[in-house]
């Protein structure tokens, strides 16, 4: 299983050949996201030129489940968090959530831009860096 975040999905949704390589790739395995990459993915067709289409999103993105946000989610994040604040980095919260959620599930983390690129993160967890 892999926990993509919301620049990964984006991009699949704008044909990157390499995210959507690597999405093909990994079909046979389950993918999951937080419900906040929901949100985030949503905030581009709200912003994007043109009339949102959710249900084109809905429909490109079936592939994906949407897990279910659970305390021990918020508290991996939260754990996470503090590490990399302890060596003098951090992540911005939603960006700590997102890789707490792969934190708790003991899943890796997928991500296509550099707001997960911070030292420490991947000692702490599997990161993907497409």
């Amino acid at each position: 299983m892999t926990v993509y975040d919301s620049s990964v999905l984006i991009e699949y949704l704008d044909g990157d050949p390499s995210v959507v390589s690597y999405v093909e790739e990994h079909f046979d395995e389950r993918a999951v996201a937080p419900p906040l990459v929901a949100f985030e993915v949503y905030q581009g067709e709200v912003f994007k030129s043109g009339p949102a289409d959710f249900d084109a999103v809905d429909s490109a993105l079936e592939w994906v489940t949407f897990v279910d946000e659970t305390p021990a989610m918020a508290r991996a994040a939260a754990r996470l968090q503090n590490e990399l604040h302890r060596g003098g980095r951090a992540l911005a919260a939603r960006d700590a959530y997102i890789a707490g959620t792969a934190m708790a599930l003991d899943e890796s983390l997928a991500v296509a831009d550099g707001d997960f690129d911070v030292d420490g993160l991947a000692a702490a967890l599997d990161v993907e860096f497409l």
